[in-house]
């Protein structure tokens, strides 16, 4: 007899009751460091009331299994699958949809997302921690931050364009829901990494800085593997995301390794 939960889906359809949006929690979390993003988004939305009946979209098998998910919700739209077998759906969705999004973000696999000339593209390196390795360069010494360390971070995160908008406040916010370590050189703080999404047993290690006065030190190895060795301490899984391939050559040395490759889409202009 054909065991047909390996069968392919057909089209994505709303999770539109509670069982049907905990089959895809379900299927987010199995996916260890790929559900991660969708997982830690899903629950983001859900802590500021938005259901997430409202948002989930997926492909059920036809044993009625998870075949894929995917996340819409103001002009962005993340879609995770199981197997090329869902190519076609994706790309569905993705037409139904297109002329309101403004960014769509992907796992490079089989389905060919090629001819969205009215987005710009770019991609980042997926890695995951499968042991902590020690650093061959003597590191600087790392703590935990806190609220009082909000204006040194902000001088660091000055020096990184997607962050340069921040306020010490806002890094006074930030750090008390994300959890943060810093090196220090020179009594002054000039790197830090942090916990930037957290889903299931898994956390991604984000936010990698280092002030540029101080680069070539090994404080961003120092914060890297601080983060990292707190979460395996507490029994979790590491993963992350980097945009520029040779910084391969800060993770790969403490343990990380390549495991795929997130395609993200972005409306021009």
């Amino acid at each position: 007899m054909e065991d047909e939960s390996g069968s392919a889906g057909s089209a994505f359809q709303p999770a539109s009751d509670r069982a049907a949006v905990e089959q895809v929690r379900q299927f987010l979390l199995a996916q260890g460091w790929a559900g991660l993003s969708a997982g830690e988004h899903l629950q983001r939305l859900a802590a500021t009331g938005v259901a997430p009946e409202a948002v989930l979209w997926w492909v059920p098998g036809r044993a009625a299994e998870v075949r894929a998910a995917a996340l819409l919700n103001n002009g962005e739209l993340g879609m995770l699958l199981s197997s090329g077998d869902e190519g076609p759906a994706a790309l569905e969705l993705l037409r139904a949809n297109r002329a309101s999004l403004d960014r769509l973000s992907v796992l490079e696999g089989p389905v060919d997302y090629s001819g969205l000339d009215e987005f710009a593209q770019y991609r980042r390196e997926l890695a995951v921690a499968t042991e902590l390795r020690t650093s061959e360069d003597s590191l600087p010494p790392t703590r935990p931050a806190g609220p009082p360390d909000a204006e040194q971070l902000y001088r660091v995160y000055q020096h990184v364009s997607w962050m340069r908008k921040e306020s010490p406040q806002a890094w006074r916010e930030r750090i008390q829901e994300q959890r943060c370590w810093v090196a220090e050189l020179d009594g002054q703080v000039v790197a830090a990494a942090r916990w930037t999404m957290s889903f299931g047993r898994w956390v991604e290690v984000g936010g990698v800085a280092t002030h540029p006065d101080f680069r070539r030190r090994a404080a961003g190895s120092a914060v890297t593997r601080a983060a990292t060795a707190a979460a395996f301490a507490e029994g979790r899984q590491v993963a992350l995301r980097y945009g520029e391939p040779a910084l391969a050559a800060l993770y790969h040395p403490l343990g990380f390794e390549h495991v795929g490759r997130e395609l993200v889409f972005y409306r021009k202009g």
